[in-house]
């Protein structure tokens, strides 16, 4: 039988968390900072996940994570060492949200770093036009906790005793298990949201 062409699956486990930020007096209005995660999955797709919405009145501290368990192709993992990771600071507005600062973490460093566990004080980029005094002494910083996992599928449902969901069909119109990734107003905002980039 021949076996080149099929294709090779491993267990993707990636947790996500956003733990404060600093640096972000300089915004006029205290209320309703959040933090939004753009993660790649493959031919020009990507998953968006809005944070909770903190207060800058005191250190914006946010401790929440964001978890996916799924199997994927190997090919995947190859595309996404040379993607990155993005995270952007926004404000909530009364007509969605206005977007502070943005910051970039290439997926190399964190599939390369020790025990593919990367822990780190994320510098924004701010936008121009962002509401904020014009005068600024230091740049925000949003700290950023991401552990990945891989291994192959078959090693993992022996050690497990269950069913990954395949990349493609696990269920979530978008390819994934969304429930891992978000509650169901974050979902119905991310398809609002894949439906306006769609044009």
């Amino acid at each position: 039988m021949d076996t080149s062409h099929v294709q090779a699956y491993v267990s993707f486990s990636c947790e996500l968390k956003i733990i404060q930020a600093r640096n972000v007096e300089f915004i006029k209005s205290t209320k309703n900072l959040f933090a939004r995660f753009y993660l790649p999955i493959g031919n020009n797709k990507r998953i968006k996940l809005n944070s909770k919405n903190v207060s800058t009145k005191l250190v914006p501290f946010w401790d929440e994570s964001f978890n996916l368990d799924c199997s994927c192709p190997q090919e995947f993992l190859e595309n996404l060492n040379q993607q990155s990771l993005v995270l952007e600071l926004r404000q909530r507005k009364m007509f969605g949200s206005q977007l502070i600062g943005k910051g970039e973490i290439p997926w190399k460093v964190i599939l390369e770093s020790q025990n593919m566990e990367l822990k780190k004080w994320l510098k924004m980029d701010l936008v121009s036009g962002s509401d904020c005094k014009e005068v600024m002494l230091t740049t925000p910083e949003v700290e950023v906790e991401i552990k990945v996992k891989v291994s192959s599928v078959a090693e993992m449902e022996k050690q497990n005793n269950k069913k990954f969901n395949n990349w493609n069909e696990c269920g979530c119109k978008n390819g994934h298990d969304h429930n891992a990734w978000c509650n169901a107003e974050d979902c119905d905002i991310f398809a609002l949201g894949a439906a306006l980039e769609a044009f």
